[in-house]
């Protein structure tokens, strides 16, 4: 029997919190795994997470999100309505 979407979600958020696969995890301060509705169509993907997001452990929070949300709400969406991720 499949897991329902949000568990699977769950588990992947803990997967990448608890992930020691590259040198990364032990310098980072906050994973970040992403945010939004994981059922929205709309979906933003950028390369890695900057100073700024590993402080927050929140994706485009920096300029380059400040930019994001600002094209995101240009095409008439809000950035609660979509996901972001690294």
């Amino acid at each position: 029997m499949a897991k329902p979407r949000h568990a699977e979600y769950l588990q992947i958020v803990q997967d990448i919190k608890n992930c020691t696969k590259c040198p990364l995890h032990r310098t980072r301060k906050n994973p970040v795994p992403g945010e939004g509705p994981i059922d929205t169509e709309i979906v933003f993907i950028g390369e890695a997470p900057g100073r700024s997001e590993d402080e927050q452990g929140r994706p485009f929070v920096g300029a380059a999100g400040q930019l994001l949300t600002k094209l995101i709400e240009k095409a008439g969406l809000k950035r609660e309505e979509v996901y972001i991720t690294n």
